[in-house]
């Protein structure tokens, strides 16, 4: 029996269905593109917001029929891939801090900017100028940058309000932009402004954190995920653990900022608390990897942040070796990273963090939709939400051949198809 579709897409140069599944550790078949299922002259048929045949132009055609009014896409040269998956970004933010960047090449730490009124606190003020559709619109802005690059879900921390009602606020704005956005809480990002100059501030902010902006965070509901910096300028593990794990206890999943600047024991305390993800690890120890390994929590790279830093790439085949599920992500942020082009971090991955091209396009589809929690997006199959990306590449292998950026020549998200030429 056929099924019914809608929107056709037809004789692409091959298919990428992501719907394998990777090794758990490091090993020969890591290189080995079988975990991609690869189709050549492959379709993808979609009913509304479902993805109904995926396969052989041939076999799809005999498969379905097609709507009255049912759209037709001859792909041609163009590869089907999943949607890709941006799992850790910052892209609601006001303004820029360009400037910041002119010190950091000159030689000014991370520090240095913060303590002159630069780094979080920069982006706080400028948020909380702003106003709700001039933020919204901003978002959106980017989020249509990224789709350029074939990235269809993206994961929207909060943070740059660091007050309940301008957190809150956040946190509607993303909501707001659909499915397409994964909203995160991250009111442990810094103290406050406000707060830094008084004795008891940093206290008073944790205590605030963990009871007044929770409650009120997950009394609204808009938040998927809570975040926290992990990290020696952020927070340590004594001063989060409060907030985590209330959170946790009211069904609220952590995801977490870690040793991006210091080991202070971020991964451990992820990997008890079961977290998400944990995110950045420049700075982590074999130990705190084989913790995040046995308890199935995805380390989720940001080289965009390392580049801009001018710090080493985190070490993805160590991770990898030690059996660590890997995600790459923009991290996208007008501080340290401002980058909309998630298939960059696909060629920093594997270029200068040793992973394999196959590895790193499950990296950014498949996998990161998994810490997300989202297992119906970053692969193509039956049943899978109908998010696909047809990308201007001559096949799977090209991904960072092309440094990078291949552009997206249209995007299916859930379901609607959106030219972008």
């Amino acid at each position: 029996m056929k099924v019914a579709a809608n929107l056709l897409l037809r004789h692409a140069r091959e298919v990428i269905t992501c719907a394998g599944r990777l090794p758990a550790g490091a090993a020969k078949a890591d290189f080995h593109p079988g975990p991609l299922g690869l189709i050549a002259d492959g379709a993808v048929a979609i009913a509304d917001d479902r993805i109904v045949a995926v396969g052989r132009t041939a076999d799809v055609e005999r498969a379905v029929s097609l709507t009255a009014g049912a759209s037709v896409v001859d792909v041609g040269d163009a590869v089907l891939a999943p949607g890709l998956v941006d799992a850790h970004t910052h892209a609601l933010f006001a303004g820029d801090r360009a400037a910041e960047f002119s010190l950091r090449v000159q030689g000014a730490g991370y520090a240095e900017i913060a303590a002159k009124g630069g780094g979080i606190a920069a982006s706080v003020k400028a948020l909380r100028a702003a106003g709700d559709e001039a933020l919204r619109a901003a978002l959106a802005k980017r989020l249509d940058a990224m789709a350029r690059f074939g990235t269809t879900t993206v994961e929207v921390k909060t943070g740059y309000a660091l007050e309940t009602g301008h957190e809150l606020r956040s946190l509607k704005i993303a909501r707001s932009l659909g499915e397409r956005v994964v909203p995160t809480f991250l009111g442990l990002h810094a103290v406050p402004p406000e707060m830094r100059g008084a004795g008891d501030g940093r206290a008073r902010y944790l205590s605030t954190v963990a009871g007044k902006m929770l409650d009120a965070v997950l009394r609204e509901g808009d938040a998927r995920f809570i975040d926290a910096y992990v990290d020696g300028p952020g927070f340590s593990v004594a001063e989060c653990a409060p907030t985590l794990e209330r959170a946790k206890s009211l069904g609220l999943r952590a995801r977490l900022h870690v040793g991006q600047f210091e080991d202070v024991g971020g991964a451990e305390f992820a990997a008890a608390l079961g977290a998400a993800s944990a995110d950045h690890l420049e700075h982590v120890s074999d130990e705190g990897l084989r913790a995040l390994a046995a308890a199935g929590v995805t380390a989720v790279l940001l080289p965009g942040a390392a580049f801009s830093l001018g710090q080493p790439m985190p070490d993805a085949r160590r991770m990898r070796a030690l059996g660590v599920a890997v995600a790459l992500a923009t991290d996208c942020n007008p501080g340290t990273s401002h980058c909309d082009a998630l298939p960059w971090m696909a060629a920093f991955g594997v270029r200068q963090m040793g992973l394999s091209t196959v590895e790193a396009w499950f990296a950014i589809t498949a996998t990161a939709a998994g810490c997300l929690d989202l297992p119906d997006r970053g692969r193509l199959a039956v049943g899978a939400r109908a998010d696909v990306a047809v990308l201007d590449l001559p096949g799977w292998e090209a991904l960072p051949y092309v440094l990078g950026s291949p552009r997206a020549l249209a995007t299916v998200t859930g379901g609607v198809l959106r030219e972008w030429g």
